[in-house]
């Protein structure tokens, strides 16, 4: 009853299981393995009956085990695994001239595997399932046969080297192997091997192509001082102010990107009324602007922003109760105008 407990754990252990093996879903694999084999909790009363004569038994429970497998990976971590395995021979020697016993298995076995990832690459594993075996014994120079079905279970871990290439470590139990009535014994037989497995079809993990977020246009500046372009509180291009916008147009920088998006942004001191100012500031852009479209730059390309005392530049470093003409010396940085063209056309 223990053992029954033992294999349906087995088969269901993984049920409700979100971990994943190594290799794809809905791929096939194959592979060999070899090992070594133990056989215990041998019984049989009609195999001592054989060798009732003997005071003394020499038993080799212990022999070289291996065999085939191939599987289809169901889910990340559900595979469906069947193979052939010869699971070696026990021997029993008895004193008094008592001939050599023997018995003989080897089986079809096919079971469910389910994986547990530790790594991306490493899993421990558990199968659980069945074996159709065919044992045989030898005993004093007669052979008898018999087949039957009986659970096992195994407990292993798998290390895939590449993507479709893995060695295996297992331990492997099948049940009462053999029908002591039939044959003259039975036996658990266990098993320890090491395999290589192939698994086909596995695709490299390959990382989704983001594109590349479009680089932010570069914005070429020119900082123009109001007070050589306008006098004192006008927005009136002077004759001094005119030679500088036709400077600035003609310059190599203005020449590369005249026909970028343009911006002609003013700016005041904080002297005077707040809307006086944005109105003085925007009617200064604009006439830089007329300047700049005068002399060559598209129209439909040039925009016109007046941002008044705003976005100072001196801040609280003039006091305003400094003489009027101080401060108007002072505050002088404030008053200008900015020609941003961008990258983009």
């Amino acid at each position: 009853m223990k053992k029954t407990l033992v294999a349906l754990l087995v088969v269901n252990a993984f049920a409700a299981s979100n971990a994943f093996a190594a290799a794809d879903a809905n791929t096939w694999y194959g592979g060999a393995k070899v090992g070594w084999s133990h056989y215990f909790d041998v019984s049989g009363d009609n195999f001592n009956d054989q060798t009732g004569s003997a005071t003394d038994f020499d038993f080799d429970k212990d022999n070289v085990s291996g065999g085939v497998f191939g599987g289809y990976q169901i889910t990340d971590w559900l595979a469906i695994e069947g193979g052939y395995d010869y699971l070696g021979n026990m021997d029993i020697h008895g004193n008094n001239d008592v001939l050599g016993s023997k018995l003989e298995t080897q089986g079809l076995q096919l079971s469910l595997k389910g994986s547990y990832a530790l790594t991306d690459a490493w899993d421990l594993y558990l199968r659980g399932g069945a074996m159709g075996y065919r044992a045989e014994t030898n005993t004093a120079g007669h052979s008898k046969m018999e087949v039957g079905v009986r659970p096992l279970a195994a407990v292993g871990t798998e290390y895939a080297f590449t993507k479709a290439w893995a060695g295996r470590l297992e331990y492997q139990w099948v049940a009462n192997v053999g029908n002591s009535n039939q044959i003259g014994a039975s036996a658990d037989v266990s098993s320890v091997s090491a395999g290589l497995v192939y698994r086909f079809g596995q695709h490299d993990d390959v990382a989704p192509v983001v594109a590349a977020a479009p680089a932010a246009p570069e914005v070429q500046t020119f900082n123009l001082k109001s007070d050589v372009l306008f006098g004192y509180n006008s927005a009136t291009l002077s004759p001094e102010g005119q030679a500088a916008i036709t400077q600035l147009y003609n310059s190599p920088e203005m020449q590369a990107a005249k026909n970028n998006n343009t911006t002609v942004v003013g700016y005041t001191d904080r002297i005077g009324s707040e809307n006086y100012n944005q109105q003085l500031s925007a009617d200064r852009a604009q006439s830089v602007a007329d300047a700049l479209i005068a002399a060559g730059m598209p129209a439909q390309n040039v925009s016109v922003d007046g941002r008044g005392e705003s976005e100072s530049v001196t801040g609280n470093n003039c006091d305003d109760n400094m003489p009027h003409s101080q401060l108007v010396t002072c505050l002088a940085p404030d008053r200008r105008v900015v020609v941003e063209i961008s990258g983009q056309k």
